[in-house]
């Protein structure tokens, strides 16, 4: 995994330990190919991991850590907050849900 803490600061980077922190303790593999870094646009911090089909982020100006979820198709993107009880197993079946959602949404409209 990538990480780039090169122009972030002090703030960014206790928002990145709070990411690997969380990824830790659902059990994420962080070994293979990702990156944990600041969005430039946003200001987000974000861990996104190329084994799972979210991204994990942390806003600005917030602790509060984002799943989020973006169609391969439309860009569109789902959020869903991280609560203390939520498990990886939650995540994988979330960020399925959403991906078979937009399965269908995108076959109706191509048919």
């Amino acid at each position: 995994m990538n990480i780039t803490t090169d122009n972030m600061c002090s703030n960014e980077v206790r928002k990145a330990g709070l990411l690997l922190t969380r990824a830790a303790e659902l059990g994420m593999d962080v070994t293979g190919y990702g990156e944990l870094a600041v969005n430039p646009n946003t200001g987000n911090v974000y861990l996104w991991l190329e084994d799972y089909a979210f991204t994990l982020y942390i806003g600005l100006g917030s602790d509060s850590i984002i799943a989020l979820w973006t169609s391969s198709e439309d860009g569109t993107e789902e959020e869903y907050p991280l609560e203390a009880c939520t498990s990886l197993y939650t995540l994988n079946d979330w960020s399925e849900f959403c991906q078979r959602e937009d399965d269908r949404k995108h076959s109706t409209v191509e048919a």
